[in-house]
């Protein structure tokens, strides 16, 4: 049973999460992605919950760690055909983070002569390299051998690279323009004093090849096409935009718990959205 009022009728919510799920470090051996006594230590920290007890119905992907887009788009397209089987709905929204934006288009295009393509209402996408990030074409052009190894299972670095993600735009973009998915994109970006510090050498990196960017993807990549942009851009990180915030942010004066707030504000405004352009 669904926490809250359930007096906003709408599809229920994919959160889909990005490259390399960080938290799975922090709570190895716990299962959070459907619980709600974890939420605060998920990859969307406390958003599951925040979007629940505002009466939407949310949902956790959980797809490969780092694998190439093909593999994690399957994975994601089990995760919807589980959601419309519990759920009983006929349609699902995705919003995706980071790489999850691009998992969403790749299970979409993929499978866009199954049903699964007609059971996606919408996908947002955050901070997702629509064009690709030049972090990605330094790793694989600088450290070629760490990411063709099997076991280290990080491959999926291979398309996110700028080459990569123009010619899969290149095939999908008409298919996506009339598929009847409706698509939207929030970019975020921050200044070089205030990014996360460990995201400063690629804010360096982005910043020089691309311009404005949230430490890993720039807002021209992350807006992909004008007609799909969201306005403002958001002044948050790669890691704020998930809910998570650093040590850092408090010595700039920021509130963890205003922070957080923000965060939440957010996709629940993205849902109030989707609700009010998807009424049931």
């Amino acid at each position: 049973m669904i926490e809250g009022t359930m007096n906003t009728r709408t599809y229920p919510i994919i959160l889909a999460h990005g490259l390399m799920r960080f938290d799975e470090f922090l709570v190895r051996g716990l299962e959070i992605d459907n619980s709600r006594r974890w939420d605060w230590l998920h990859y969307f920290r406390n958003i599951r919950n925040h979007l629940r007890h505002a009466g939407f119905d949310a949902w956790h992907s959980h797809v490969g760690w780092a694998q190439r887009l093909d593999v994690r788009a399957a994975s994601l397209r089990r995760t919807v055909e589980k959601v419309l089987y519990t759920t009983g709905a006929e349609r699902v929204h995705i919003i995706g983070h980071s790489m999850g934006g691009l998992d969403a288009r790749r299970m979409l295009f993929n499978h866009r002569n199954d049903e699964i393509a007609k059971k996606v209402a919408s996908v947002t996408t955050i901070g997702t390299p629509h064009h690709g990030s030049p972090v990605a074409d330094f790793c694989v052009q600088h450290c070629p051998a760490l990411f063709t190894r099997p076991r280290l299972g990080l491959d999926g670095v291979y398309d996110l690279q700028t080459t990569a993600c123009a010619a899969f735009n290149a095939l999908a973009g008409d298919w996506e323009r009339s598929c009847g998915v409706r698509f939207q994109t929030h970019a975020g970006a921050k200044s070089w004093p205030s990014v996360f510090t460990p995201l400063l050498p690629s804010w360096k990196l982005v910043n020089a090849v691309e311009g404005a960017n949230d430490g890993l993807v720039s807002v021209a990549s992350a807006k992909w096409r004008d007609e799909c942009f969201v306005e403002p851009v958001l002044e948050m990180d790669h890691l704020n935009q998930v809910g998570w915030w650093h040590p850092t942010d408090v010595l700039r004066g920021v509130s963890p718990w205003r922070f957080g707030i923000q965060v939440r504000d957010l996709y629940q405004s993205i849902a109030r959205s989707l609700a009010t352009g998807f009424p049931l």
